[in-house]
């Protein structure tokens, strides 16, 4: 039996089986619960948690399935407004097969106004690259630049990002790009 961080796998296994029962438990007997309540939280990051075991699975007991995984998240990221499942779900349309990326920009730009430095640099590349949708490169650099500021050691994919989409962006799409971050932080603090 292998080791990982000094515990075997079979305790990873279980404590992840207890932790999918737990957060199971609480997203079955409260899935109504008011949002923008304390107790909210604890019930939207139940779903967020369920659907991230459903994408993955639980060896020898939860079978990964996408499918189930994007109503968890669909669910958190529309009834509660959990920045956390916007992103995910976000994430999830872009990764599909076939990708959509008008839903995927939709879900970014609610998680990203929240100020989640992964959905900023998601979006941001989106955005400034045009993959199947009107490139806005000067928006998608305003998204980059915000998420390049927030982001800590483990979002260290964004600086890159934001480098490529700050060589490649034109004098015009940089100068636009200052102009929509200005009035996105004067919005912010008014």
């Amino acid at each position: 039996m292998s080791l990982h961080n000094g515990r075997s796998a079979a305790c990873t296994r279980r404590d992840d089986q207890r932790a999918f029962a737990y957060f199971s438990q609480i997203a079955n007997t409260h899935p109504d619960e008011t949002p923008g309540t304390a107790q909210a939280r604890f019930v939207a990051n139940a779903f967020v948690a369920l659907g991230h075991y459903y994408l993955t699975g639980i060896p020898n007991s939860v079978v990964a399935d996408t499918g189930r995984a994007k109503e968890m998240f669909t669910y958190a990221a529309s009834y509660f407004g959990d920045a956390d499942a916007q992103y995910q779900l976000g994430r999830l349309y872009l990764d599909s097969a076939p990708s959509d990326s008008r839903q995927a920009a939709r879900w970014l730009q609610l998680s990203a106004t929240k100020g989640d430095c992964r959905a900023e640099a998601a979006l941001g590349d989106l955005l400034f690259q045009g993959v199947k949708m009107p490139r806005q490169a000067a928006r998608g650099l305003m998204w980059l630049t915000l998420s390049k500021d927030c982001a800590g050691s483990e979002e260290a994919w964004v600086k890159p990002l934001y480098d490529n989409a700050f060589r490649r962006a034109s004098d015009d799409e940089r100068a636009m790009a200052l102009v929509y971050l200005e009035a996105w932080l004067k919005g912010r603090r008014d």
